[in-house]
């Protein structure tokens, strides 16, 4: 079904046509349903994008501030050992390496210092052991 919805011949939409089908049983209440179902759907998409969106911003949030926490630890110790190595001098028997891994291991260490002070192993137990 066509129709034309020319008003006055002056107007723009004189020789528009407005171009219908007859559906039957068509109700408007039918296409009402339709709109405010697609546009349930649309808000309901978009409010799970958004909730994806805050979810993945969070995340990432507490993933900086788990790095700046991590990187603040870090720089701590590092401040703590370089200062601590200032203030201890080093002695003959010891290396830097000792001292770095003495807050690590204070048990290697002390087994480290005992086996220094061990009286040698005479040579005569040595050669028997080795020409067997």
């Amino acid at each position: 079904m066509e129709i034309l919805l020319g008003a006055k011949k002056g107007s723009y939409y004189h020789d528009d046509i407005w171009a219908m089908k007859y559906l039957p049983r068509f109700k408007w209440s039918n296409l009402t349903e339709k709109l405010a179902y697609d546009s349930a759907v649309r808000k309901k998409k978009l409010q799970q994008e958004m909730t994806q969106v805050k979810k993945e911003t969070n995340f990432f949030l507490e993933q900086v501030d788990k790095n700046k926490q991590i990187s603040a630890i870090k720089r701590k110790r590092e401040e703590k050992q370089s200062t601590s190595h200032k203030d201890t001098p080093v002695t003959a028997g010891e290396d830097k390496t000792d001292s770095m891994n003495s807050s690590k291991a204070p048990k290697q260490r002390k087994l480290a210092q005992s086996s220094l002070r061990t009286k040698p192993i005479p040579s005569d137990i040595l050669s028997s052991v080795f020409t067997q």
